[in-house]
């Protein structure tokens, strides 16, 4: 009974039981409007973000469409640069060719003209020195047929005062035999060359000084010595080596060079070396100077010495009567 009691006081009255249940009733609406609300808010989130998304997806298609565009000119572009490229590439390897070929055509014109005139040079000097050569030979030829004015049968003499004295003998028994002795200047003007034949002059340098019969004009001198072989040491060194030639005057000591020259002892005993008398003068005396010989050191041996050359006419007369005479 108690417990009934209690059951019944605790029971809500029905005025209590209506107002929890407007309560109830009115947290559940409230309740599902909020439910409304949100539901109505993430439908518009959603167009939005629908929305968006459409957007920026077409915004992304178009910029990939322009992004896209300007890769496909940029790629176009470059193939028309590298295509530019490869023709100026090709112009240029084409240019780079053609003056390679135009260097290489210029090299060798000039290493042809340098040949060329290399060749005409060489020929010039080849036909300069035939040409001299002749002209030497003619001139030797000339020689030749000149007569041999400085021979002791055809007039001439040593003049003694003006040349250089003779070797002298300086041994004992040399002195004291009568039947030694060597030979004078006048030798090297006779024809006979043999061995011991000449004129020995005292020490490595001297001159002879010859006075022809008549005045000429001198046109080459004649110089003849003998052999190495024909010695008993088989050396020539007491041959003439450097030698000098002058034209003098009988009036005066002018002295007037007419050729210089070396006798070598190997090309020949018998040298035949062209005067420079460029003038044309008339000489009655030539000097032999002899500058040095081949190593003798106490005399040089003079065999032979030929003057040859055109008498002038003022003397021809006189040559001729005398000949006559």
């Amino acid at each position: 009974m108690a417990r009934a009691k209690a059951r019944r006081a605790r029971r809500p009255k029905a005025s209590e039981r209506s107002a929890a249940s407007e309560a109830v009733g009115e947290a559940r609406q409230r309740r599902v409007e909020e439910a409304a609300a949100m539901s109505q808010r993430l439908r518009v989130l959603m167009a939005l973000w629908m929305a968006f998304s459409v957007q920026a997806l077409a915004s992304a298609g178009q910029l990939c469409r322009t992004w896209r565009d300007k890769a496909t000119g940029m790629a176009g572009k470059l193939a028309a640069a590298a295509a530019g490229h490869k023709k100026m590439l090709f112009r240029l390897s084409i240019i780079v060719l053609l003056v390679t070929l135009a260097m290489v055509n210029v090299c060798v014109f000039k290493t042809c003209w340098a040949a060329r005139r290399i060749w005409e040079d060489s020929t010039a000097q080849e036909i300069e020195r035939l040409q001299q050569a002749a002209s030497e030979l003619r001139a030797q030829l000339d020689c030749y047929q000149t007569p041999d004015w400085a021979l002791q049968s055809f007039g001439a003499t040593i003049d003694t005062r003006r040349t250089s004295p003779i070797y002298e003998l300086r041994s004992w028994f040399s002195r004291r035999c009568f039947w030694c002795s060597v030979n004078p200047p006048d030798t090297i003007l006779q024809p006979g060359v043999s061995l011991g034949e000449c004129w020995p002059m005292e020490g490595q340098q001297g001159q002879v000084v010859i006075r022809l019969r008549a005045k000429i004009r001198p046109s080459c001198v004649t110089l003849e010595h003998i052999t190495p072989e024909m010695t008993p040491s088989g050396t020539a060194s007491s041959a003439p080596r450097d030698v000098a030639v002058f034209g003098l005057d009988a009036d005066s000591e002018e002295e007037v060079p007419l050729v210089s020259f070396t006798f070598d002892v190997g090309e020949g005993p018998t040298q035949t070396f062209l005067l420079k008398n460029n003038h044309s003068r008339a000489f009655r005396y030539i000097k032999v100077l002899v500058k040095s010989n081949w190593g003798h050191p106490r005399y040089t041996c003079l065999y032979r010495v030929q003057v040859h050359g055109k008498v002038v006419k003022t003397e021809d007369h006189r040559t001729a009567e005398s000949l006559n005479g």
